[in-house]
């Protein structure tokens, strides 16, 4: 019985030393699986990382490869500098071009901006901000510059024309008492030519009357003449109805210039000087203005009566539109008086309606010519004009 139970025992342990076997085996085999799969997943992780390196430093390289160039920081806006900055500030320690970049972005921020990169600790929001702040500066400045140079190459040039007119002109300058500055005034030079080619024949005292004349809206309104909102301000005054956008209009300008002249000369007497077309030269220009007045007067006129929050509730009465009086009616002028009213006296208002009647009176100076003249504005450009003058030019 012994001897069979040990058979037993004995095949059992065969058995289990078998299986053991096998199952060793079989684990043996699992864990090289397990580790030959590690090993392909650690190769494929490195291959994956070094991809990734690969193009991150080609995209480094992309960005900072121009800040090397001095023609790439003449155009550099902000975000470009401040991202090359970054990169440059990451990448120094792996690869030499990034530092190359990043010595070189530390020298031209501090060089062009004044900034200290070390200052900014890494914040690229700030340097980005203080850089743009910075070019907006630079740019001013830089704009500031370009026009100064092109103002004293225009003063240059005006110079030297005026010293070639002065020249052409010397005799005129004398005879006429011109200081040479007023030869910037292309009209005043015009009149000048044409009095020298006149001298001694029968069109010279027309010549003459005619530089006169430019010399005196010289001494009233400056070399450059009266400025646009001088012109705005005077015929506001005188017309009502007027509008800011007619300014905008180049034809409208030019007859309120005119008008301004004539009323000007008229004022300073030169009526009784010779100019018997002053008088008709002053009336086209008024003509000229009501024509372009008037209709814009009738267009704001529609709209209020065809505005229905204008409108009244009391019952309707048929009305006609006051109709703009017709140029040289009595109506018109009676019209013109009132809109003078409160800008002169009475006997300097009958005169301007006098004068657009067309009696031979010129406006204002006819019934009162000034005792004295008023002190000219100071012409701008730099150039000084005044009511009394030299032969070396104006009194200060």
């Amino acid at each position: 019985m012994s001897e069979e139970v040990e058979d037993v025992l004995e095949s059992m342990m065969r058995q289990s030393l078998v299986a053991g076997s096998q199952l060793a085996e079989q684990l043996a085999r699992a864990r090289q699986q397990f580790m030959r799969a590690a090993e392909q997943r650690s190769e494929q992780a490195n291959v994956e990382a070094q991809r990734a390196l690969v193009a991150d430093r080609a995209v480094m390289q992309s960005v900072l490869s121009p800040t090397t160039r001095d023609d790439w920081w003449e155009k550099a806006q902000p975000e470009q500098i401040a991202q090359a900055h970054i990169l440059a500030e990451a990448w120094k320690d792996y690869d030499p071009a990034a530092l190359e970049a990043s010595v070189k972005i530390t020298s031209e921020v501090k060089s062009r901006y004044g900034i200290d990169t070390a200052d900014m600790q890494g914040d690229s929001g700030y340097m980005k901000d203080y850089i743009a702040v910075a070019q907006r500066a630079e740019a001013a400045m830089k704009e500031a510059k370009e026009h100064a140079e092109a103002m004293a190459l225009v003063e240059a040039a005006q110079a030297e024309q005026i010293n070639r007119y002065a020249t052409e002109l010397k005799d005129e300058l004398e005879r006429h008492s011109v200081p040479p500055e007023y030869l910037a005034n292309p009209d005043l030079v015009t009149a000048l030519q044409a009095s020298k080619e006149a001298a001694g024949t029968d069109a010279a005292p027309d010549a003459d009357r005619v530089v006169a004349e430019r010399m005196h809206l010289i001494d009233q309104d400056g070399i450059n003449g009266p400025s646009l909102e001088d012109l705005r301000q005077e015929i506001g005054q005188n017309y009502s109805g007027t509008d800011d956008a007619m300014f905008a209009d180049a034809a409208f300008v030019a007859t309120a210039r005119d008008w301004h002249e004539a009323k000007t000369l008229a004022e300073g007497g030169f009526v009784d000087k010779g100019n018997t077309g002053l008088e008709a030269r002053y009336e086209n220009a008024e003509k000229e203005l009501f024509t372009r007045i008037a209709p814009m007067g009738q267009e704001i006129q529609d709209k209020v009566l065809q505005d229905p929050n204008t409108k009244t509730t009391a019952p309707a009465v048929k009305t006609e539109k006051p109709s703009v009086p017709a140029y040289g009616s009595a109506e018109h002028y009676a019209a013109f008086e009132t809109s003078l009213q409160g800008t002169g006296t009475d006997a300097q208002i009958k005169g301007r309606v006098a004068a657009a009647r067309g009696q031979a009176t010129p406006p204002r100076a006819a019934v009162e010519v000034p005792k004295k003249a008023p002190k000219a504005r100071k012409a701008s450009a730099g150039a000084g004009v005044g009511r009394e003058r030299t032969q070396s030019g104006p009194s200060r």
